[in-house]
């Protein structure tokens, strides 16, 4: 196998410089997923001339990675386009310490930290090795010993290191001597943007800097890894199973009592809730939070049991999935219970962002308590840490997939037409994503009357903020942003009788009594 690595500089130099071409003084948007493709086909390429061969199993890695840099392309609703870019950097981390050998499917939760940490140092270290000439070869008596690359690089280095100040000397008696010379010279180099060039030169070298260390680690890892057992325990069990049988016999003697009154009185009518004193809304809203919160932690309680209990006998063992199983379970009846409740606050108060993700939220902690509950059966706990990677990646592959804003307008629009309110002040807050589902509506003769009038004028609120958007980049395009300028546009005669009010801040308009602002900017 080759080992060198003279070409991993040059091309982490060259793809930050595009970075810098891609990114500085432009709007994120087709440039990121591009971008991010090049990253990566720089990685292979330089994987294939080290003659290293990735594992499979990052080459799927590196889809995702290219589905989730997509994603602010064609996404602008904020949680959404934060989450993709998490997995983006997760999905980089991973690949840097898995590229090899693509052992991240055997992972447990502690190598995805050990080894995402080890990730990071090699970042950061490597870089610096990889200036250090390599050692010479063994040579035979008589046979010229070769030259390795850093000895016909590093004289070129240190020659521009010195020629730097020195020129920089030179050139400023020259500007102070002669006016002419100092006029053009500014001229060439555009002196005044000296600062800006420098700091875009100092980030071009922080990131090519941290591209190689990624690379290095990745492509030419400084040992051979192992693949993680994940039948064996990490760290040694401490605690006793007495201790252990009691804090679990305690805790499902508590869920089982909590389940008991969620079966009665939030499964069971408004009747038996009015008993109690409280309306079926207030019912509904109170403890949403705290109840998936219980749910979570009983997954960490798990995962630390398992991890810390000498289990050293057949029926212990067998007493403590039992022991998990009925927790498990109750779990699954407190989310259904969670869910109810905010169905029940959604129904009362309509959809939003912060409702909607909770939303999709529970459906992906639920299947992770069944993946739990089936691998505990199957004595197979070191693969949760799979199952929860699995449950990240459904999640946040819904929220792309399912388009947050759009779904809160269908929702919210639903509501409308049986009687509900629609929260307007709300709809306008939302991004372009939202667009085409308010399209959709407003041009369904089953929509009418106010709901109809709303969207109307909340599509052309959106027609006027296009009007003054300003002519973006090829590297700002983003789908969603252009979809609904095209869709805003085919409906512009229709929406043209819905006349806006201009203030002098923001075009706005009045529903029910209240100023609608069509900018974002000015919601109070």
């Amino acid at each position: 196998m080759v080992t060198t690595s003279k070409w991993f500089w040059p091309a982490a130099l060259l793809t930050a410089w595009f970075a810098d071409f891609m990114f500085w003084g432009k709007a994120p948007g087709i440039s990121f997923p591009v971008w991010i493709c090049v990253v990566l086909l720089a990685g292979f390429i330089l994987s294939w001339r080290s003659g290293a061969r990735p594992s499979i199993w990052s080459v799927l890695l590196a889809v995702l990675i290219v589905f989730y840099a997509a994603v602010p392309a064609f996404r602008i609703n904020g949680p959404t386009v934060f989450f993709s870019g998490l997995m983006v950097g997760g999905g980089f981390i991973l690949i840097a310490a898995t590229f090899l050998t693509g052992y991240w499917t055997s992972f447990r939760i502690v190598d995805y930290i050990t080894e995402g940490l080890k990730a990071a140092w090699g970042v950061l270290s490597r870089p610096f090795l990889s200036f250090s000439t390599p050692p010479a070869p063994p040579v035979t008596e008589g046979q010229e010993a070769p030259k390795s690359s850093w000895h016909k690089v590093a004289p070129v280095s240190r020659g521009v290191v010195i020629a730097v100040p020195v020129l920089a000397v030179f050139i400023a008696l020259f500007a102070s001597a002669d006016p002419v010379f100092d006029e053009g010279f500014r001229r060439l180099f555009n002196i005044e943007k000296l600062p800006e060039y420098i700091l875009r030169l100092v980030l071009i070298l922080i990131l090519a800097f941290g591209l190689v260390g990624a690379y290095l680690h990745a492509i030419l890892p400084s040992r051979k890894a192992e693949r993680p057992d994940t039948s064996k325990a990490w760290m040694k069990p401490f605690l006793g199973w007495t201790e252990t049988g009691i804090l679990l016999g305690a805790v499902d003697i508590l869920f089982i009592f909590f389940v008991i009154l969620q079966v009665r009185y939030l499964f069971g009518g408004t009747a038996n809730i009015n008993e109690t004193g409280f309306t079926y809304s207030e019912y509904a809203v109170r403890g949403f939070n705290e109840l998936v919160w219980v749910a979570t932690l009983s997954l960490v309680l798990f995962l630390v049991l398992a991890t810390i209990t000498r289990l050293e006998k057949k029926g212990q063992r067998t007493a403590f999935t039992a022991f998990v199983l009925v927790l498990m379970a109750n779990v699954l009846v407190i989310l259904a219970s969670s869910l109810t409740r905010l169905m029940l606050y959604e129904s009362t108060y309509g959809f939003t962002v912060m409702r909607t993700l909770p939303h999709v939220f529970i459906y992906w902690i639920g299947g992770l308590v069944i993946a739990a509950a089936v691998l505990e059966v199957l004595q197979k706990r070191g693969r949760f840490a799979l199952a929860l990677l699995a449950a990240v990646i459904g999640f946040t592959m819904t929220l792309a997939l399912i388009n947050v804003d759009g779904f809160i307008v269908r929702k919210n629009v639903a509501r409308a037409m049986i009687g509900e309110e629609l929260d307007v002040r709300y709809l306008s807050s939302l991004s372009d994503d939202a667009v085409p589902a308010m399209v959709k509506y407003y041009n369904d003769p089953a929509i009418s009357g106010n709901v109809h009038n709303a969207l109307g004028y909340l599509l052309a609120c959106r027609a006027e903020e296009q009007k003054a958007e300003a002519q973006r980049p090829w590297q700002s395009y983003q789908f969603a942003q252009a979809g609904a300028a095209r869709l805003l546009e085919e409906n512009a005669a229709s929406l043209g009788q819905f006349k806006l009010l201009d203030t002098g801040h923001s075009p706005n308009f009045i529903w029910e009594g209240e100023t609608i602002y069509c900018s974002a900017n000015f919601l109070d």
